[in-house]
């Protein structure tokens, strides 16, 4: 055990810290599959800028956010995530912080709070404490390994959980806080939580949910009812839900052709930019195109999950498929919503919709997973 102890020290000290050469060795085809949405992304952004009122087109402001994405995806390549899973309390102490600063000195949007200003931009710090979860859930785990199957240590991973929810749902924005909840339930039970802990708080959550319909706002449960029958308020509420259905549906099996939206261009669906830039992508690639962008999802996901199972540390595996979880989730529903399966919510594709800070969390998870692939080949 010793000579084990002692080969792995000096593998880590010429693997170092930091090391730009992991670089070279990250895994090409996910590194392909990430650059071929980010492409689909910056494509139907060209097309959505198209009419635009916007100072800047929006797929010029994205590209930028893509650069710098890249830039902070590499640099997380070159460090060690062991050594980012030791600085997860720092991080995790960060984003409560700053999910406290929105409160005091957030900048309004939509009737919420959700922007921290920092000079000349605006910062979304609800978004990066998805990551913040990922990297405190993924130390803690990692700490107490088998004595998460104590209740006590298991009921205290959604304590951990619920302070960045309690604080986000106070901007108000339900629609992140829902993110944090698979986010736990996936990594726990990688983490080989005992089964009826997981079935015990499922039945609890649906014994509150009456309980959260009544502190919910009057907006959100707007979204509940028009989505149970959007021709209630068809200029109003149902008028995004009826419209993106439209949209959709108007591409047909080949599409309208690149730039030749109506429903979009003509402003007859509003946000096409960002939460239903899916509908964009389906009115004027049709069918084919929308698959071809799902297939694309699936096989990162699926690369993805290939990535977690070959990492032979529990660390590196809990935090690729916490990092997962939050594309895949964001994915899921965004779609769903698009073709008419769930309520409208406030949530982004990954790659695709228009958005700074969600951009840069995607860009990240990107850089969270190839930084575990690369460790994992000198510890397989």
């Amino acid at each position: 055990m010793d000579s084990i102890v002692r080969e792995r020290n000096i593998l880590d000290a010429r693997i170092g810290v930091v090391n730009v050469r992991n670089l070279r060795r990250v895994d090409i085809v996910f590194v392909a599959l990430s650059l071929a949405l980010a492409g689909a992304g910056l494509l139907v952004l060209y097309s959505a800028s198209v009419g635009s009122s916007s100072e800047a087109p929006y797929y010029l402001k994205q590209f930028v956010w893509f650069c710098i994405g890249l830039v902070v995806a590499a640099a997380i390549v070159c460090i060690d995530y062991r050594f980012l899973v030791a600085m997860a309390p720092a991080f995790y102490v960060l984003s409560v912080g700053s999910l406290l600063l929105v409160m005091l000195f957030g900048a309004e949007a939509k009737g919420a709070e959700r922007w921290l200003p920092i000079g000349p931009f605006k910062f979304q710090p609800s978004e990066m404490s998805k990551l913040a979860l990922v990297f405190m859930l993924t130390w803690y785990l990692s700490a107490f390994q088998d004595r998460i199957r104590k209740l006590p240590m298991f009921l205290l991973a959604f304590v951990i959980a619920g302070i960045p929810l309690a604080l986000i749902l106070k901007q108000p924005s339900l629609s992140t806080a829902m993110v944090l909840i698979p986010i736990v339930f996936v990594m726990l039970f990688v983490a080989g939580c005992r089964w009826w802990h997981m079935v015990a708080i499922v039945l609890l959550g649906f014994c509150v949910i009456p309980f959260g319909w009544m502190h919910m706002e009057d907006y959100q449960k707007s979204r509940v009812t028009t989505f149970l029958d959007p021709t209630s308020d068809p200029k109003g509420k149902g008028w995004q839900p009826i419209q993106t259905k439209i949209t959709v549906g108007s591409g047909g099996l080949t599409g309208k052709g690149f730039l030749q939206g109506t429903q979009t261009h003509l402003k007859f669906l509003p946000e096409h930019h960002t939460d239903f830039i899916f509908s964009l992508l389906a009115e004027e690639m049709g069918f084919a195109g929308a698959a071809g962008v799902l297939a694309l999802f699936l096989l990162f996901l699926l690369r993805g999950l290939m990535l977690a199972r070959d990492c032979p540390e529990m660390s590196g595996a809990l935090l690729s498929i916490g990092a997962l979880t939050i594309l895949g989730f964001h994915a899921f529903i965004n779609i769903a919503i698009t073709i008419g399966l769930m309520p409208v919510t406030g949530l982004p594709l990954p790659f695709l919709s228009y958005g700074g800070s969600f951009y840069l969390t995607t860009m990240m998870c990107v850089g969270v997973l190839l930084s575990v692939q690369v460790r994992g080949k000198y510890l397989g």
